[in-house]
């Protein structure tokens, strides 16, 4: 159980913690004992972007976070014009409140390939831009708590190697654990190690990435939020948007947690729901962990400057329309949340009856009405968190919180993105649901949507990130 929970309690990719259960939280909460809306603090480093719209481009990709300028930085790689189009700032929502790892440490097998793709465009965007973008290949732990939990970690490395031979995880213990962590070895036995896993700095990385991309030819248009798709004959002819009308022949909803609610206004039906996880930041301390890890009740991450991220095991899930309406889909999930979300009936529930789920092109929608979408803090979760890091790793008694956040996870059913076309909309194309990891597997996927839109084989298999893999009568597989 103890490499499964891993991924699951952390998903530190993107979110932090958590993934998704049957009774999840919809769009529409936006207001109430869950969420906070409109943010007058962005924790993103600003973008100098466009005001105004261009008439036209070969590709819009909707959503300036992680995967949408990925996205957009290899299209315009492959000769396709490209726009982004931010109805808020760019990485303003879950890619400026992400934990901010980057690895592959202890994933699921069927996730490696993109995985470790990803870490290797990852390693490549400093000399890429010529600036530091906030990587650094710090290494990741997971501090395991029993002997048990040591052999089925040695079960997953030799299953790892087998398939990607490249990665360097190894189980450490002894002086080599107290080496790499001081003092870890006398309350864990051992721990997984990748030396080549790194971390980002969520509130500059993205931002710089998308410098990098303004500077190479791509165009982000923001605040521009996009209000539906046009089709002719069935095909994708361009998107209606705020500031007006932009031409197009392949669009990529790319919105995260907006995702499945702006797909849903033209008859696109994704499941997908969000859940709010809680974060903060400690002062600097001597004896600080280095790199990134979890153990079995705390994460956390070193930042570049010194200070400490701690994450929480619990993700906040408040009941909403869309709870029901993705019931069904989200059913199978609930074997593998354990205690890990806590579900409230609130008046969330309320206000998403009052949100729209359809406008025309001239309607100002949600999109508008909010933009930028962060969490509401769990101080007790916060709180619970630091208590187990200080239990295990006393020098933190001397560390102050200096910030707490929370962002909110897109998440699936299976606890896999969507990197895929739209098989009945042809034209349209789909990266969103990374459940917790999208900064880890953002660039990767961004990557795969260009290779698929230009017409190239994708670098990584495809299979399991395909839009109808819930409709086809496969098998279902939670992948954590």
């Amino acid at each position: 159980m103890a490499i499964s929970r891993r991924s699951f309690l952390v998903g530190a990719g993107s979110g932090a913690a958590g993934v998704a259960i049957g009774a999840g939280l919809g769009i529409g909460a936006m207001s109430g004992s869950g969420w906070r809306i409109n943010s007058s603090v962005p924790r993103a480093m600003p973008v100098q972007t466009l005001s105004e719209l261009p008439a036209e481009a070969d590709v819009v990709v909707i959503g300036a976070g992680i995967a949408g300028i990925s996205t957009a930085l290899f299209l315009n790689e492959k000769g396709l014009s490209t726009v982004v189009l931010e109805k808020g700032v760019v990485a303003g929502e879950q890619s400026s409140r992400a934990f901010g790892w980057v690895y592959s440490n202890g994933w699921d097998l069927g996730k490696l390939e993109l995985t470790n793709q990803s870490k290797t465009i990852w390693q490549s965007f400093s000399e890429r831009f010529g600036e530091d973008i906030g990587y650094r290949q710090s290494g990741n732990f997971t501090l395991i708590g029993s002997d048990d939990e040591v052999e089925m970690h040695r079960e997953w490395l030799k299953a790892a190697l087998e398939i990607q031979p490249q990665m360097d995880s190894r189980v450490v213990m002894g002086s080599e654990l107290d080496a790499l962590i001081p003092g870890a070895s006398e309350k864990f036995p051992a721990a997984l190690y990748q030396p080549s896993d790194g971390t980002a700095e969520p509130d500059y990385s993205v931002s710089r990435i998308a410098q990098g991309a303004i500077r190479e030819g791509v165009k982000i248009v923001a605040p521009c939020a996009a209000r539906s798709i046009e089709r002719e004959a069935g095909k994708i002819a361009g998107v209606h948007t705020e500031k007006g009308y932009i031409k197009a022949r392949y669009v990529v909803i790319a919105g995260g947690a907006w995702s499945s609610l702006f797909a849903g206004n033209m008859g696109v039906r994704v499941p997908q729901l969000t859940l709010s996880s809680s974060m903060q930041r400690l002062s600097r301390i001597d004896g600080a962990l280095p790199g990134a890890g979890y153990g079995p009740d705390f994460t956390w991450r070193m930042q570049a400057n010194g200070e400490t991220s701690v994450g929480v095991g619990t993700s906040a899930s408040p009941i909403t329309k869309d709870s029901f309406r993705f019931l069904f889909d989200f059913w199978p999930t609930l074997g593998y949340s354990g205690d890990l979300v806590k579900v409230r009936l609130s008046k969330d529930f309320f206000e998403s009856l009052r949100m729209k789920s359809s406008w025309s092109p001239d309607e100002v929608t949600p999109f508008e009405e909010v933009r930028m979408l962060s969490g509401a803090v769990d101080r007790y979760e916060n709180d619970t968190a630091l208590a187990n890091l200080r239990r295990a790793f006393p020098q933190f008694e001397k560390a102050v919180v200096k910030e707490e956040w929370a962002g909110i996870i897109d998440a699936t059913p299976d606890s896999t993105q969507f990197v895929t076309d739209i098989p009945d909309v042809p034209g349209l194309f789909l990266i969103t649901g990374f459940s917790g990891n999208g900064l880890t597997t953002g660039p990767a996927s961004g990557q795969m949507i260009a290779e698929m839109i230009a017409g190239e084989e994708t670098t990584c298999d495809p299979s399991i990130y395909r839009f109808n893999r819930f409709t086809d009568g496969s098998e279902f597989v939670f992948r954590y």
